[in-house]
């Protein structure tokens, strides 16, 4: 496997993750911005925590990466998990084969912890581990097919234009409509009046609002607002439900296939 982007372990949460250079991951991806903007926004948008999803390196850290960082400079590593979900947010070709490649990186990282070299000795068991081996690998290959589908519908509901009515996404994050306005409304991502996104769910790309014109049996003409849920605010929406249990998991929903 090529190595499309360096591939390194680092201490999050007291345990070794495979991690990439999120300056890296912002180079393949050939991002037009610049670094420091787009590494706030792509936290921001997507609900990264520290020390969970990404550490952050500075030239004060003992960390072994400081070789490679500049004066002054920090350095943001994310897990691989967080590195296909920007990669996947990014909608276009490259991020596309990013997301396959970190998918391969933890593919093959498992395999390495899984196979073990048979017993030479003894031919009979020799042969049952090299079988036993070559149907986990078999499995492994037919999860990613298996999870092909997964990735295809997250990627349409991620899609840079992709807009849901609330009640289109309450059918995906599998809650009821009304309990979704309701969650919504009290929690300040629309109006407690009608249906228009709040300013700050606009800001945050959660949201928007789009305005419905109709006329009256009088002929009179109105207009209505209503709120949609963008890409980002599915999966922003998801987490926060998930967190606070109001959903069920949903395996379209999980990034970390």
């Amino acid at each position: 496997m090529d190595e499309l982007i360096p591939i390194q372990l680092a201490d999050i949460g007291g345990e070794q993750i495979q991690t990439c250079n999120a300056r890296e991951l912002h180079k393949f991806l050939g991002v037009g911005r610049d670094f420091s903007n787009w590494i706030k926004f792509q936290i921001d948008r997507a609900g990264f925590v520290e020390d969970s999803d990404f550490v952050k390196i500075t030239e004060k850290s003992s960390s072994p990466f400081l070789a490679s960082t500049a004066q002054g400079r920090i350095e943001y590593f994310f897990t691989l998990s967080a590195a296909k979900e920007i990669a996947m947010m990014s909608n276009t070709p490259r991020g596309k084969e990013a997301r396959l490649y970190f998918i391969e990186c933890e593919r093959v990282a498992k395999e390495a912890t899984s196979f073990s070299l048979p017993d030479f000795t003894n031919p009979a068991i020799a042969a049952r581990e090299w079988a036993k081996q070559y149907e986990l690998r078999q499995a492994l290959e037919h999860k990613v097919k298996q999870d092909a589908p997964k990735i295809d519908f997250a990627e349409a509901v991620t899609a840079s234009d992709a807009e849901h009515t609330i009640t289109e996404a309450s059918k995906t994050l599998g809650i009821r409509p009304k309990k979704f306005f309701d969650w919504l409304r009290a929690n300040g991502f629309i109006y407690k009046q009608g249906t228009q996104a709040m300013q700050f769910s606009i800001n945050k790309g959660l949201m928007v609002t789009r305005f419905h014109s109709f006329t009256h049996s009088d002929g009179e003409k109105d207009q209505k607002t209503h709120a949609h849920v963008t890409g980002k605010g599915i999966f922003y929406f998801y987490r926060r439900l998930l967190q606070e249990g109001l959903i069920a998991r949903n395996p379209n929903l999980e990034l970390t296939a």
